[in-house]
């Protein structure tokens, strides 16, 4: 792998200093020649945001190595989901691909050559979107990365300009496409298919009441079910989220929940990088990534039981109302 880190990071940050000090320790380490920062404003009327917030601001600013160095400090808060969605859209005006971390994205330090190399081999294969350095658990073959249509960690990632150049933030053409063949044969099962679509409707539904949905990843999901695309995911996790906590705003759960501990498997060093022999995937082991990436290891019959039901119960009080 190689060991000088030229291509350029993009650091997305908030209010969260003691985590924020973790993760840029790991970018200092790495000493990459560019680096992005974007952190999003104070909440009106929040006194603890503002101290944090610059505290934040603060510990992105000790740069002490040769970087080049860009920063996006809002001034109005835009909440997790626009904040996101400004970072890489400025980004990307500036810059052709991308390495992405989140401020409780904890890496290894060859995470950042993983990227880099698998960027530049997978440079013009309009088949890939994404490269994650999230593992749950699965793990297949004998190369160090398998190919998969479930989505990646957004917060340690990487992808090219020429993807999110088809990035659709509301979803506008989701309608259209919504019932067609090609559409719908993108899953691996009809659960996998209305659970699914049902999370697009939600947020389609959210962005037409003015009350949109707090994310910005599930937009990635849908691209590369729209385009048919797939996510490199490494068979080796190099990647925890320490922000599985009451603080975080997407992540605000019990931190010794089943859910929270799947996000926050220990990381490892990669020495190698071992290219699968071929591009593709495998239909039978998307099986295997849906039930623990989508349904974390519950089994399917549960999930589908309940999903079920929700479903029939949500429809069922529409049409009372």
């Amino acid at each position: 792998m190689d060991k000088k880190l030229t291509t350029p990071i993009l650091f997305l940050v908030f209010d969260r200093p003691d985590k924020t000090q973790k993760v840029f320790d790991v970018i200092r380490k790495a000493q990459p020649k560019k680096l992005y920062v974007a952190a999003d404003a104070p909440r009106d009327g929040n006194e603890n945001d503002t101290i944090q917030c610059q505290k934040v601001r603060e510990i992105v600013k000790q740069v002490d190595w040769n970087c080049e160095t860009h920063y996006l400090f809002h001034e109005k808060n835009l909440g997790c989901s626009l904040a996101g969605k400004s970072a890489w859209d400025w980004f990307f005006s500036h810059e052709k691909e991308m390495i992405f971390i989140e401020d409780d994205g904890l890496v290894t330090n060859s995470f950042f050559y993983y990227c880099q190399e698998l960027l530049r081999k997978y440079r013009n294969d309009e088949h890939i979107a994404y490269i994650g350095g999230v593992n749950f658990g699965l793990k297949y073959g004998t190369a160090s990365y398998f190919f998969t249509r479930c989505s990646v960690s957004t917060y340690a990632m990487a992808t090219w300009k020429r993807v999110y150049d088809l990035y659709d933030y509301d979803l506008e053409s989701y309608p259209a496409i919504r019932n067609t063949k090609d559409f719908q044969g993108q899953f691996v099962n009809r659960f996998e298919r209305d659970r699914e679509l049902t999370n697009y409707d939600d947020y389609v539904k959210s962005v037409k009441s003015g009350h949109r949905r707090n994310t910005y990843d599930l937009q990635m999901w849908y691209l590369v079910r729209k385009y048919n695309k797939w996510c490199i995911y490494p068979n080796l996790n190099q990647a925890t989220n320490i922000g599985f906590d009451l603080d975080g705003s997407n992540t605000a759960v019990d931190p010794n929940s089943d859910y929270a501990k799947s996000h926050t498997r220990p990381r490892y060093e990669l020495t190698e990088i071992i290219h699968p022999d071929k591009v593709g995937i495998d239909m039978k082991f998307e099986k295997k990534m849906f039930k623990q990436r989508k349904l974390y290891d519950q089994s399917v019959l549960k999930a589908m039981f309940w999903f079920y039901v929700l479903s029939f119960y949500r429809n069922f009080i529409k049409r009372k109302l």
